[in-house]
């Protein structure tokens, strides 16, 4: 049994005052909005006979941190003494992939200073002998500090995932003490529910606020798949003026995402444990060796790019591993390997090859679609069908009827252009980063 101070939080005892918030505010002097600590309320749409249950959460301080392992730049650190987990601002780049992997929503992102904030478990009281201020400030003694096991099983609201948080709930029977609902008495059913459980449950992964990663990754996973095609004899030819444009245009992109862009240069601390700052690296160890491929003409250089290539892909589709998908395929439609073995097969005039890979990942991706957006948001059926239509119906048209003819190979790439980056864009509104709220959902698969 793992022991070591921690949070310990009473499910029966919390009336959603939000004291323990208000103790964190004075104690750190942080600025409305953005808060630290955070009290959820279960079932806001205050869905009859679910009950209201409500939570105090902040950094549990997690054994394993999967915020100091994600951080490419290394702002994270562990305290030796008290064991708090520690963010330093002044190598905070701002690229905000802390709070993808965080389960608690403790990193929060201050858009005024372009980096993050999170609790430091009072660290400073806790070296002088005292308790967190929130937990001093609790009325009713539903959030306390004191020896907690990290090894006890999780209860309500808390991840699974190992990381050993430094966090105990008690009071959880309260959860049985709800008396049953009758979800067709009240007329609501069915994916009515799972709508009402996703309102005020924001992720921070979007095809919106995503877009620079969007275009990053499907611009690295065109150059990829083009410069593999080098190896085919009668490949298309590409100039070395448009390879470094779209890579410039690439990595410029990529630094537009972070909140800190000048600090870019940080991004690569942390390679031991973080796949972005592993991606970054690659990225670079890929152009620079495409680039002298092209340059020299060497046959080794061209197969030494191509292998960093495919690892920079890889590591691209290791970044997206900290976060939950609402999609239940090991692999999806827009993964960047796949993407560039369509565009690779497509520059080495390998048109039956280009097909079959057209043809799966048409099927992951209606899979993918299916239930998260064919059902759910018309726009996205609309754009769903052209995806398809682009991506996969024209194409085939195209390559049976006239794959020969200049002008509809030109056509053919245009079609599989739009088509990839609208499922590249697509995919970030599948991406759902595990929340304390979305345990909401067991309150009413528990009492249905």
């Amino acid at each position: 049994m793992d022991s070591c101070n921690g949070f310990i939080f009473d499910y029966s005892k919390c009336v959603g005052c939000h004291a323990c918030l208000v103790a964190c505010y004075n104690e750190n002097q942080t600025v409305p909005p953005i808060s630290w600590r955070t009290v959820n309320h279960f079932n806001k749409e205050k869905l009859p006979l679910l009950g209201f249950i409500h939570q105090s959460i902040a950094c549990n301080h997690c054994i394993e941190a999967p915020c100091l392992k994600s951080c490419p730049s290394g702002a994270y650190s562990k305290d030796t003494i008290t064991g708090a987990i520690i963010h330093d601002a002044d190598k905070c780049i701002g690229c905000k992939y802390c709070t993808w992997a965080c389960p608690f929503d403790a990193p929060k992102y201050n858009e005024a200073k372009g980096i993050i904030e999170k609790c430091n478990f009072c660290n400073s009281r806790l070296k002088e002998g005292k308790e967190p201020a929130c937990t001093t400030n609790c009325p009713t003694g539903a959030l306390s500090f004191g020896r907690v096991d990290t090894d006890k099983p999780k209860g309500f609201g808390i991840s699974k995932k190992p990381i050993s948080p430094r966090i105990n709930t008690i009071g959880d029977e309260v959860l049985q003490n709800i008396p049953s609902q009758n979800l067709v008495a009240t007329g609501t059913e069915g994916s009515d529910v799972t709508q009402f459980l996703r309102n005020g449950i924001p992720s921070p992964i979007n095809a919106k606020s995503e877009w620079p990663l969007a275009l990053f990754s499907f611009i690295g996973s065109i150059m990829v798949g083009w410069f593999w095609s080098g190896i085919v004899d009668k490949s298309v030819e590409f100039p070395l003026w448009v390879f470094i444009l779209l890579g410039s245009v690439s990595a410029l992109i990529s630094v537009l995402h972070l909140g800190k862009p000048l600090k870019a240069y940080l991004s690569i601390v942390n390679i031991r444990t973080s796949w972005l700052a592993r991606e970054i690296l690659s990225m670079g160890l890929f152009a620079a060796t495409a680039f002298a491929a092209l340059i020299t003409n060497s046959f080794p250089l061209l197969i030494i790019g191509s292998i960093a290539g495919l690892l920079f892909l890889i590591c691209i589709e290791m970044v997206y591993s900290v976060v939950g998908k609402r999609y239940k395929t090991h692999i999806h439609s827009a993964n960047t390997i796949l993407t560039a073995s369509a565009f690779f097969a497509f520059f080495a005039n390998y048109y039956d090859l280009l097909l079959l890979i057209l043809v799966i990942k048409s099927a992951l991706f209606i899979a993918r679609t299916a239930i998260v957006e064919l059902q759910q948001v018309p726009l996205n059926t609309l754009v769903s069908f052209i995806r398809l239509l682009l991506g996969f119906v024209l194409p085939i048209g195209i390559i049976a009827f006239s794959p020969e003819i200049n002008y509809t190979n030109q056509l053919l790439i245009l079609f599989i252009l739009i088509a990839e980056l609208i499922d590249r864009i697509l995919y970030y509104n599948d991406i759902e980063p595990e929340r304390p709220m979305h345990f909401e959902r067991e309150l009413v698969v528990k009492k249905d």
